[in-house]
């Protein structure tokens, strides 16, 4: 989703080519689709190294006479710079996620030799990648804030006899680590003091497991009515201009888009402390942050904040105008056009 939206920004000021993964996601959602760049698929059978990506790409380089490449990922830059090699290309990586084990060795150093820019979302992503990737000679480093075109809906998606519910949303995969059991628990915390309230789990389903813990911690009493688990939907902003109060314990994330969205709608945030959510406090967002993975803390800042929610609500405000100026598309384009040659 990140390529496909850095192709369509791109493209309104030169010329784009997206490369992508032959019969995978980013060639599929182009199907019947028009679009104002190019598309090429390529096919590969392993990411650790495919001699039918390196001819293709090489085919390609010489096809188009790229100068830039930005490359998102990590495993294919194997087989990538022997692609690349013997072209003069403006190499750029784009990191948008924490990555955990060091690659300083000497065959990654050789792979990396080649980049010009490592590209990250916050400043948590520029320490992570400054330990994980080698310091290569004559690399540079620089934070690019995602862009968003965030548009308003005429009617907020709420039911009319509903005034007095509390809103509660989380958004993203259904998935470990993205902190929808933590946010039902602190929910129970909530029920318990006898708040009106609704909760949205919006995102895909992604692991049995996790989801049957999750459906076993909803229960099947009278709390499990507060809890809507929804899946993927289409129309999530509508959700979150309804939402009062966007409940989101992941356990770290690069650049949360749902997150910024809702700061945008002036939801209360509710966040564990930890990778990139500090920077917002940093850059005059407000917001709460929790000891991470306390589920007591998260709790106990849910019920204070729902007990004092029109103060909570007004408060947020500020974040309006912040994610507009922190997150606008002309600022993220003229980021990019700096480095591109």
């Amino acid at each position: 989703m990140d390529a496909i939206k850095l192709a369509r920004l791109l493209c309104k000021e030169m010329e784009v080519v997206l490369l992508c993964k032959e019969g995978e996601f980013i060639h599929h959602s182009h199907q019947g689709v028009n679009i104002d760049y190019s598309l090429e698929p390529v096919a590969f059978s392993s990411r650790i190294f495919s001699l039918s990506m390196l001819l293709r790409v090489r085919s390609l380089i010489k096809q188009y006479s790229f100068d830039n490449v930005i490359f998102f990922g990590a495993s294919e830059l194997k087989t990538l710079y022997f692609s690349f090699f013997g072209f003069n290309l403006n190499l750029l990586i784009r990191h948008g996620t924490t990555k955990s084990k060091a690659k300083t060795d000497w065959f990654h150093r050789l792979i990396y030799s080649r980049v010009s820019y490592h590209i990250v979302l916050s400043k948590h992503l520029l320490n992570n990648v400054k330990y994980i990737v080698p310091d290569t000679d004559n690399v540079s480093y620089k934070i690019i804030h995602p862009s968003y075109e965030i548009t308003s809906v005429k009617e907020p998606l709420a039911e009319p006899e509903s005034k007095d519910k509390l809103f509660i949303t989380h958004t993203g995969r259904v998935a470990p680590g993205k902190g929808q059991l933590d946010a039902v628990r602190a929910c129970k915390r909530l029920y318990n003091k006898g708040v009106n309230f609704q909760f949205d789990i919006l995102g895909g389903f992604e692991g049995d497991e996790y989801v049957e813990a999750l459906n076993a911690e909803i229960g099947t009493d009278d709390f499990s009515s507060r809890i809507r688990v929804r899946g993927h939907v289409t129309n999530v902003t509508e959700y979150l201009q309804a939402t009062d109060i966007f409940l989101f314990p992941s356990s770290g994330e690069g650049m949360a888009n749902a997150f910024i969205e809702a700061m945008h709608y002036a939801a209360v945030c509710i966040v564990y402390d930890n990778t990139v959510f500090p920077e917002f406090i940093e850059m005059g967002f407000y917001l709460h942050l929790v000891k991470d993975g306390d589920v007591d803390a998260l709790s106990q800042a849910l019920i204070d904040v729902a007990l004092d929610i029109d103060n909570e609500k007004q408060r947020s405000k500020v974040n309006i105008e912040l994610t507009r100026y922190y997150f606008q598309v002309e600022r993220e384009l003229s980021d990019w056009q700096g480095i591109l040659i």
